[in-house]
């Protein structure tokens, strides 16, 4: 009897150290992307671009805005006065630089939001290699990126691996 309970310890034991063994230790770390990007110059060099570019479709849009406010004018006050005809051809006018402007808005804004994607991609691409880089030479498991607001808790555990990131882009 005291053989078999001998052998029911060991064996307990023996089966808790092999779990405990075969499990592995979850390193996790948080990162905050849209901070680490907001530090980097690269990122203020294309906001800067993209600004430029933003001004000069805002100087168009308003240079035809303009132009349409003219023709608007021009026909509100000559409305009663002029024959059918100048009419509709004044309206048909009107609504054909309404259209552009509207065409022009849509396809401005649509290649703003390109562009921003042109400029930031390369940099956002290095900055998730230097996370990957600083979790492969740290062993975390998982690294979260808390700026989506996806994650609701952060341990004292989790380690915050915006500074390591940093170190590794600030020479780029």
């Amino acid at each position: 009897m005291k053989n078999i309970l001998t052998a029911i310890i060991a064996a307990g034991l023996l089966s808790i150290s092999m779990t405990s063994f075969s499990q592995t230790i979850l390193k996790i770390g948080h990162v905050d992307i849209t901070k680490i990007m907001e530090a980097l110059p690269q990122r203020d060099s294309a906001a800067a671009v993209l600004e430029k570019e933003t001004k000069e479709v805002q100087s168009t849009y308003d240079e035809m805005t303009v132009v349409y406010n003219k023709l608007l004018d021009d026909y509100e006050k000559g409305k009663s006065t002029f024959s059918e005809i100048i009419r509709k051809t004044k309206e048909t006018e009107l609504l054909d630089k309404e259209k552009r402007i509207q065409e022009f808005e849509q396809t401005a804004q649509t290649n703003l939001q390109k562009r921003n994607s042109e400029l930031i991609q390369p940099i956002l691409d290095k900055v998730l290699k230097a996370v990957d880089k600083v979790a492969m030479e740290n062993g975390f498991t998982y690294i979260l990126d808390v700026s989506k607001g996806s994650v609701i808790y952060t341990s004292k555990d989790s380690q915050n691996i915006n500074s390591l990131v940093l170190k590794i882009l600030k020479p780029l």
